[in-house]
């Protein structure tokens, strides 16, 4: 499990990429009172600017990388699902298979 600690330096841009991983769009969130959402992705093709935050992100466990042919691909954990949880309130389902 992520401490608190180790979560408490993550930058918005850094939750934006999480969120930009899973595809998350408060306009497909679902429930008022339980609200959740169901990602219809989980991975994020970095480009050269972005491996910097995101390499923060893995090294917390929050996201895991691996490589693509010739790029480097990060994806959400459940560490990372929850972490989102807490930010925006909204429970992350698990990937669609």
């Amino acid at each position: 499990m992520v401490s608190y600690e180790e979560c408490e330096h993550v930058t918005y841009k850094q939750i934006d990429d999480m969120k930009h991983a899973i595809g998350f769009d408060n306009r497909k969130v679902r429930g008022t009172k339980n609200r959740r959402y169901e990602p219809y992705r989980n991975y994020f093709d970095a480009g050269e600017r972005d491996i910097e935050d995101l390499d923060k992100l893995v090294k917390i466990g929050l996201m895991t990388k691996r490589k693509f042919h010739n790029n480097t691909v990060y994806h959400v954990t459940e560490d990372g699902k929850t972490f989102l949880y807490y930010v925006t309130g909204v429970e992350i389902l698990p990937d669609m298979k």
